[in-house]
């Protein structure tokens, strides 16, 4: 049995937490006071905008950004509640038949982070996560976890969910209650109800406003991911050690022995040796061990990935090595999506196979390496020039998107002005503009880099802009200014 264990970091500045699977980093949270997520936040919003042709409306729920909300968000129910329109509740449910009522009052949840220039994607159906459970606010269907495979367990969960389910809402029954008692799920329904109960009082108060807001990092973690395949879980913060005790106490009690408190005097990502496997999650290209490797670009839309053989000899046949460096690569583009938390397209462009064979057992591979992760996937599979494109759910920002910023100098596109073409803007500058200075001295302030580029390779062109201009022409290194920028200043 693989070794699964969960270490988490709390300071006052960030709250970092990975999971770790035989001393490898599978996935890693991070959570920052003003960068932390609204995923399943609840709010009383307002409505501002009517988007008739998007079939959508846009609401205000208290932050900088409005929420995008779809017709289809909306319960059927809740119609002659919300809308302004003479729509009956027992024919089919058409949007564009739907009127929303600007500056109404509606009561959504967070289902999608701020990406780009996007608001947060927000919903009506309002659910609220417990370790075992689901509990649909306004919904009363009952629903077993698809990764409970076994008959069986699913019948006997069903039947539970049908005894506990309280009137007037609907359960989904979470994979982790395959190995919870009964009391145990029906203590956690319990617990949820009134939670929301004692919430829903502040949906009393105008719009907008935060009505229920989801826990932070620690506790969603232990909620989501502490389940009986882990081992244990250390933290080195005293106060994030009791919480958790307390509410594992609440929810499941014999799991309290598997939390660990970290005291070493040893920096706790440093003893479990994740700080150092966490370099590679800003880079661009990730080697193989067979010599192979893969390089991901990400853009707003959808994320490339490339597959090369790189120094890989392993295999003699042309076949073969490109059959066992995709598998390889596959292996690595899964543990990648769920490390850096990618969402959204996604395209791979593998090695070239011959055989149908050998592309069919890639697909089934793929499939199979991503049935551990949490998020939704669609397959569209290997297309004839070797493309295998998916779509992978995505609810928050990204932990690179998070880690880092767009650059100054190149604006996100990851390349900048070459040097020989910023000597080619320096040299028409004085076309332009040499009668202006001419006769005076001159200072042409450069990055330090491009200093040097200019003296080594282009000192007679300036020699030649000098003698042409009259003039006395300094060239300086100066580390505010940018590679590929450049400032004329007259002494």
């Amino acid at each position: 049995m693989r070794k699964k264990e969960i270490v988490a970091n709390v300071s006052n500045v960030e709250t970092r937490i990975a999971l770790m699977v035989d001393g490898l980093l599978q996935e890693y949270y991070l959570e920052r006071p003003k960068q932390s997520s609204l995923v399943g936040h609840v709010y009383k919003a307002k409505v501002i905008n009517l988007m008739s042709g998007l079939k959508a409306a846009f609401v205000n729920i208290g932050i900088d950004r409005n929420g995008f909300l779809p017709l289809t968000e909306i319960p059927f129910e809740d119609f002659s509640e919300l809308f302004e329109s003479d729509v009956e509740l027992e024919h089919e449910y058409r949007p564009e038949e739907i009127k929303l009522k600007k500056n109404q009052e509606i009561v959504v949840q967070v289902t999608k982070d701020s990406y780009g220039v996007k608001g947060p994607r927000v919903t009506s159906f309002i659910s609220i996560p417990g370790r075992y459970i689901v509990l649909l606010i306004n919904a009363k269907n009952i629903g077993v976890s698809r990764k409970i495979r076994h008959r069986r367990e699913r019948e006997v969960l069903f039947k539970i969910g049908k005894q506990i389910k309280p009137g007037g809402m609907g359960l989904i029954i979470r994979t982790a209650a395959a190995r919870a008692k009964s009391d145990e799920i029906k203590r956690e329904v319990e617990v949820l109800k009134k939670n929301w109960e004692r919430n829903l009082q502040k949906a009393k108060d105008p719009a907008p406003v935060l009505i229920y807001q989801e826990p932070d990092a620690v506790i969603k973690t232990v909620r989501d991911l502490f389940n009986s395949e882990i081992r244990n879980l250390y933290i080195d913060s005293e106060s994030g050690y009791r919480k958790i005790l307390s509410y594992l106490g609440m929810v499941s009690p014999r799991m309290r022995s598997r939390v660990k408190l970290y005291n070493d005097p040893q920096a706790i990502f440093k003893k479990f040796n994740i700080e150092e496997q966490l370099k590679d999650i800003h880079e661009r290209k990730i080697w193989l061990r067979s010599g192979g490797y893969i390089v991901i670009d990400q853009t707003e839309a959808l994320v490339a990935i490339d597959v090369n053989t790189g120094k890989s000899s392993k295999e003699k046949q042309a076949e073969r090595l490109a059959f066992s460096t995709n598998l390889e690569a596959l292996r690595e583009i899964a543990r990648q999506l769920r490390l850096r938390d990618i969402g959204g397209l996604v395209v791979v462009d593998l090695i070239d196979l011959e055989k149908k064979e050998n592309i069919n057992r890639m697909l089934r591979e793929f499939k199979s390496l991503i049935r551990g992760d949490r998020a939704r996937y669609r397959i569209g599979g290997i297309s004839e020039f070797g493309l295998l494109e998916f779509t992978r759910e995505r609810s928050r920002i990204s932990v690179t998107h998070a880690l880092s910023e767009t650059c100054p100098v190149c604006k996100g596109k990851g390349r900048i002005v070459s040097r020989q073409s910023t000597m080619g803007y320096i040299e028409r500058w004085f076309l332009n503009n040499g009668e202006t200075v001419k006769g005076k001295m001159v200072e042409l302030r450069t990055s330090p880099r491009l200093a040097d580029f200019l003296s080594l390779h282009h000192a007679d062109t300036l020699a030649r802009v000098s003698k042409k201009y009259n003039l006395i022409l300094r060239v300086k290194g100066d580390y505010s200014i940018h590679d590929g920028d450049f400032k004329v200043v007259v002494i």
